[in-house]
């Protein structure tokens, strides 16, 4: 049973949500019911009892490479812990990040390999969704290509893997000492409203809401009123704004040719896409305040943006910062101290983003669509980058409101453009 996807799976979230309520009212809402609350919600999930057979044998195939994932991270962690006690350990480092990408590789390449084979089972998310976002029916173009209807793992795989890399780096870099409780490490690695659609959360601060200590009655309802509010927010979005853009909008565009006829379309599909992946942000922040969990923001007004790097401090904010601080930034510290691009920190800097861009294309998958959305995104952040200190020097692009609407508008139309590359449309 997909999360967030109709109205079955909420009125199933009714009874662990009113479960969860129960504990925080009593104050006996801390980490162990968290994590078996959690655990639940994921074994229903992913055996989907109300499913058909065939269904059922899925979800529990996915159920199975989702347990033993947990399993071989968690020993991965602690075995990289203990190495990482004795003393920083570089070799050991690389190999737990490549043990920890593995799996995602696999998913990704596979389908490349023998794209007509379930290798394990996975059912498809249409490349118009965001990664591990399972959406609606796609229109024909936002389809997969033909044979590439199979991925192999299981649903939530992209952003599991990103959640155990950022511990593996925060052992690394110290900024978590001592080697992980299990028990909240699969707590963070499994937490149930996010483990599909995001957004991505960080270890020690997801820990710092696990082990925090309990709240009265009071407090704990404060959470349940935002979570309701959230969850509303997400029906809003996905439900109803998105299903009207979808079904009124860009269906009919799908169906005509013609340039008119795809500029409409790269417009409905952005403030669709927004609407849908806006809505499961919403759903996994709203269910997580149930749990006492402050899931961090994914969105915050990124049509309003006046350039690309503003874009994506508030367009899925999770992803950008997960790649800021674990990609580009180490590309930047590694860069300055080997003096690569002979000391030049600008061209080392519009590098990084080139690279930090396609690896975020690559992340959604190895179509050529997304590698072409990658390295755009990349570029738009360099030319940005290139014209802000161009005008730093010569002051020639005045202030003014006039002048910021202008730059609203072109951000606006320029990353719609890449959202159009995205939905794989542009080249159908």
């Amino acid at each position: 049973m997909a999360p967030y996807v109709d109205l079955t799976y909420f009125l199933f979230l009714l009874y662990p949500l009113a479960l969860l309520v129960l504990l925080g009212l009593v104050g006996w809402l801390g980490a162990p019911a968290i994590l078996f609350v959690s655990a639940a919600v994921l074994v229903f999930q992913y055996a989907d009892p109300l499913g058909t057979g065939a269904q059922q044998a899925e979800g529990l195939r996915q159920l199975e490479l989702l347990a033993a994932y947990a399993v071989a991270s968690v020993v991965v962690v602690t075995a990289f812990a203990l190495v990482r006690r004795r003393g920083a350990s570089r070799p050991a480092f690389y190999a737990a990040v490549a043990l920890a990408l593995a799996p995602l590789v696999v998913v990704k390449v596979a389908p490349l390999i023998a794209p007509r084979q379930a290798l394990f089972g996975l059912v498809a998310a249409a490349p118009g969704a965001s990664a591990g976002v399972a959406a609606a029916t796609p229109p024909a173009g936002l389809a997969p290509p033909p044979g590439a209807l199979e991925i192999v793992g299981f649903l939530g795989v992209s952003y599991v893997t990103f959640r155990l890399i950022d511990v593996i780096v925060d052992l690394h870099d110290g900024i978590v000492s001592g080697v992980p409780s299990p028990m909240t490490l699969l707590g963070y690695l499994l937490f149930a409203p996010t483990i599909s659609a995001g957004p991505i959360d960080r270890y020690k601060r997801f820990c710092g809401d696990l082990c925090a200590p309990r709240r009265t009655a009071r407090a704990y309802l404060v959470d349940v009123e935002a979570g309701i509010h959230r969850i509303a927010q997400g029906f809003l979005y996905k439900f109803i704004l998105g299903y009207l853009v979808y079904q009124y909008v860009l269906l009919p565009l799908d169906a005509q040719s013609g340039v008119l006829a795809m500029v409409g379309y790269m417009y409905a599909y952005a403030f669709y896409l927004f609407f849908d992946f806006a809505g499961y942000s919403a759903f996994a922040i709203g269910a997580g305040r149930f749990f006492g969990v402050r899931v961090p923001e994914n969105f915050d007004r990124p049509f309003a943006s006046r350039t690309f790097r503003e874009v994506w401090d508030r367009w899925h904010i999770t992803l950008s910062w997960w790649l800021r601080d674990h990609v580009y930034m180490r590309f930047m510290l590694k860069a300055g101290r080997a003096k690569w691009f002979g000391g030049d920190r600008v061209r080392a800097s519009h590098v990084g983003l080139l690279l930090t861009m396609l690896l975020m294309g690559l992340w959604h998958g190895l179509y050529p669509h997304y590698v072409v959305y990658g390295l755009y995104q990349g570029a738009m952040l360099v030319v940005y980058d290139a014209v802000g200190r161009w005008n730093a020097r010569r002051r020639l692009i005045p202030s003014g409101r006039l002048v910021r609407l202008g730059q609203v508008a072109l951000t606006f139309d320029l990353f719609c453009f890449g959202l159009l590359i995205f939905s794989g449309h542009l080249f159908t």
